[in-house]
C-alpha cells in the first residue's frame, strides 16, 4: 500500500551544491538543490533561484555562475551557505574558502571543493516561485586524484545529495556500469 505525502516534498535525490555568483567583493555563495543537467550537446546545466535571494540580482547582472560540487567533508559549508544571506555575511571569509580564478568565466571557483562547473547563462525562464537559469557549460574542473587518464573515477566521488531537509553522502560503490543489462 502507498500513501500520499505533501506534493512539495519531492522524494527524488537532488545534488546539494554551492553556486558562486558575481566577481570581486560582490561575489557570493548560495546553496542550491534545484540543479540539473538539461542537455548534453551543447552541455547545459540549470539552476533555479527565488528572486528574493541576495544572489539573484548578481546572477542576473553577470549571467555567469559556477556550480561548486562539495564532498561530505564540506557539509557544514553547504549548510552555512544555505542558511545565511550574503546581505549580512561574507561567506567566503566566514568559512575560510578560497576564491580561485576560473578558466572560462569571471566568477570564482571554490578552491577547496573538488569539482567546479563553469557556466554562462544562455536562457532563463520564470516559473512559479523560482527563475531557472540555463547555463552552457564552459569548463569542468575536477581534482586530479578523482580522474584516471582524463576520465572520472566514480567510486572516488563523495558528493552530497539533498532529500528534503536532510543531507546524505553518496560514498558507495557503483551498483553496475551503464549498459550492463544489455550483456544479460
Amino acid at each position: 500500500m502507498k500513501v500520499q505525502i505533501n506534493k512539495n516534498t519531492t522524494p527524488i535525490v537532488s545534488p546539494a551544491v554551492v553556486v558562486s555568483v558575481g566577481t570581486g567583493d560582490e561575489s557570493n555563495l548560495i546553496t542550491l538543490a534545484w540543479v540539473a543537467r538539461v542537455v548534453s550537446k551543447p552541455p547545459v546545466m540549470s539552476i533555479s533561484i527565488r528572486p528574493t535571494r541576495y544572489s539573484f540580482p548578481i546572477l542576473e547582472d553577470l549571467k555567469e555562475y559556477v556550480i561548486n560540487v562539495p564532498f561530505s567533508e564540506h557539509v557544514r559549508d553547504v549548510d552555512f551557505c544555505g542558511t545565511r544571506t550574503g546581505k549580512k555575511v561574507n561567506k567566503w571569509e566566514e568559512l575560510g574558502l578560497t576564491k580561485e580564478k576560473a578558466s572560462k568565466v569571471q566568477v570564482p571557483l571554490i578552491k577547496e571543493f573538488p569539482i567546479n562547473i563553469e557556466c554562462k547563462v544562455v536562457q532563463t525562464m520564470n516559473y512559479g516561485s523560482h527563475k531557472l537559469f540555463f547555463g552552457e557549460v564552459q569548463a569542468v574542473n575536477v581534482a586530479e586524484e578523482l580522474t584516471d587518464d582524463g576520465k572520472l573515477i566514480s567510486n572516488k566521488l563523495d558528493e552530497i545529495v539533498y532529500i528534503p531537509r536532510n543531507y546524505h553522502s553518496l560514498k558507495k560503490e557503483p551498483l553496475e556500469k551503464q549498459g550492463f543489462s544489455v550483456k544479460l
